[in-house]
């Protein structure tokens, strides 16, 4: 396990979860219909773009089932910036396909979670199960449940932190 490349992965995913916060507090606020707006438009694109760094910082960590990852992460991607395409010319198919997109997060969370949690299993469980909840919570919004989104990514930011605090004492320890 490269501990340099997975502290960088979860520092683009813990800024990543900041920027989708604000996304789901902006929909929970505006309403659904926000998504198609300019400003929410332009926040889906910088966390879109921030995916691909994120990505392929955990493909340098060496992970156990690597290609889980690789895999799933690079579909995610691809599906969810089809879908922004979709969403910016104001089609509700791109809503679908982003969230298509989303649902493979925890899929290639899941190589992340198995290595993270030889780092700490409590960080590591509340990075993956808040991302399960956040994935889960999404289609929700439709139904005024917007807040479970909202709770998971919390729950996700917790773990990020954790895990980033915790990597980093063990990067500072072994330097000395």
């Amino acid at each position: 396990m490269n501990v340099k490349y997975l502290f960088q992965g979860n520092v683009i995913s813990l800024i990543a979860s900041l920027i989708i916060l604000l996304e789901l507090i902006l929909l929970e606020v505006n309403g659904i219909n926000f998504i198609f707006s300019l400003p929410s438009v332009v926040i889906l694109w910088i966390i879109w773009a921030m995916a691909i760094p994120s990505v392929l910082s955990y493909h340098m960590v060496s992970l156990e089932r690597q290609k889980m990852l690789d895999f799933f992460g690079t579909l995610a991607v691809i599906i969810a910036g089809i879908g922004l395409v979709f969403l910016t010319l104001g089609n509700f198919l791109g809503v679908e396909l982003i969230l298509l997109g989303y649902f493979f997060e925890p899929i290639a969370g899941i190589p992340i979670f198995l290595t993270a949690k030889k780092v700490k299993l409590t960080y590591s469980s509340l990075f993956f199960w808040g991302a399960v909840i956040f994935t889960v919570g999404l289609p929700l919004y439709l139904f005024s449940l917007g807040p479970v989104a909202i709770v998971g990514d919390a729950i996700k930011m917790i773990g990020l932190i954790g895990l980033l605090l915790t990597l980093n004492t063990r990067t500072a320890v072994k330097r000395m």
